[in-house]
């Protein structure tokens, strides 16, 4: 779900940056955001765009049909439309989350989540030098004030700085045994309402068994859906910190192994499905049939029985291919930086030294 990746994502590159603020470490922490800013835009884009690529050249040999119409517009396959689309998915200017394109429409999220990004080192910069009540406030604040501006996404990024935050600050559970498990109660039962939530319906939310009460809470229009997705994602990945039974279950080898490639597979899953999946539905198909509840159940079974492996596969060879090479920045950005402080050594203080050193004062 694309909330919860949000929320990670903020969690995940502010969490050590805050740990930092907490230790006083202000010019490690200074370089180190320095060092992930200049990064991440090479870090997100590059793979997309090998793999926008690849829908490029599979449309271009017919391997997969191009439409004639993309939301209601027409539409006609060539280098033209490609780049156009390369424009929208690398655009983090359109504060439009939402774009529709023919090669690899999920890729929507990329620019949102430099963008988002962005908003999260400049909070970690902007915030490093205040003291604890100050963050807290402000980054409660600008969640509210997200939410209220349907900048639900950006909202994502500061609730997992936010979490973050109270998970380096928050002491662990208490060592009295009925309070720890009355903590534990607490902690699954909320864990399972972000749960509830992260299943509100797209399609006739308000009149479905469970959700109808949404109708009369804000917000009343189809903002709705993102908002209770949104607040099912921070549950869940909020309570995380807190429930070291359920951390287990994403600390074995094989979770660890598919957080690794989860990236790759979230940028070929949409060409795997358009071509080997539909493939496969269709030999289950004519396996087993498609007639009837059962069948068509069974047939879904099938392809998906062996689709796992192949589009696993497919992620692992294409983080092994591509995702890697950004990682040749991060040398690149420490070689620059030794060789300034070089040159400082050198030639004296300069206007970054001062930045630098009131910085970190």
């Amino acid at each position: 779900m694309v909330a919860v990746f949000f929320v990670v994502s903020g969690f995940i590159l502010s969490h050590r940056f805050i740990q930092r603020m907490h230790r006083l470490e202000y010019p490690e922490l200074l370089a180190g955001a320095s060092s992930i800013t200049f990064r991440r835009a090479i870090r997100l884009f590059l793979p997309a765009f090998a793999s926008s690529l690849m829908a490029y050249v599979l449309a271009d040999l017919g391997i997969i049909s191009a439409p004639k119409k993309i939301d209601g517009k027409p539409f006609e396959h060539g280098l033209t439309a490609y780049l156009e689309f390369l424009d929208l998915e690398s655009n983090p200017w359109d504060w439009n989350a939402d774009f529709f394109g023919f090669y690899n429409p999920q890729l929507w999220s990329i620019a949102v989540e430099f963008r988002g990004s962005m908003v999260v080192f400049l909070l970690v910069v902007g915030l490093a030098r205040t003291c604890l009540a100050v963050r807290l406030a402000v980054e409660c604040f600008l969640v509210i004030h997200c939410f209220g501006h349907k900048r639900w996404d950006i909202a994502l990024f500061i609730a997992g700085v936010l979490l973050a935050e109270l998970e380096v600050m928050l002491p662990r559970k208490p060592q009295s045994p009925s309070k720890r498990r009355l903590v534990n109660m607490l902690l699954f039962a909320t864990l399972l309402l972000g749960i509830f939530l992260s299943g509100y319906p797209g399609d006739g939310n308000t009149k479905t068994r469970g959700y109808m009460w949404s109708k009369h809470v804000w917000p009343y229009t189809a903002y709705r859906r993102r908002f209770w997705l949104a607040m099912g994602a921070i549950l869940i990945v909020g309570l995380m910190a807190f429930l070291p039974g359920v951390q287990a279950l994403f600390l074995t080898r094989s979770a660890r192994y598919s957080g690794r490639i989860s990236f790759a597979l979230y940028l070929v899953h949409g060409l795997g499905n358009r071509t080997i999946g539909a493939w496969l539905v269709i030999i289950s198909w004519g396996l087993v049939g498609n007639e009837g509840a059962w069948r068509y159940g069974i047939s879904f079974v099938v392809s998906i029985m062996m689709y796992l492996p192949i589009i696993i596969w497919a992620a692992d060879v294409f983080w092994r291919a591509v995702e890697p090479r950004p990682r040749i920045l991060r040398g690149g950005s420490r070689s620059n930086a030794l060789q300034d402080r070089r040159l400082r050594q050198g030639r004296g203080h300069c206007y970054g030294d001062k930045e630098a050193s009131s910085f970190g004062s």
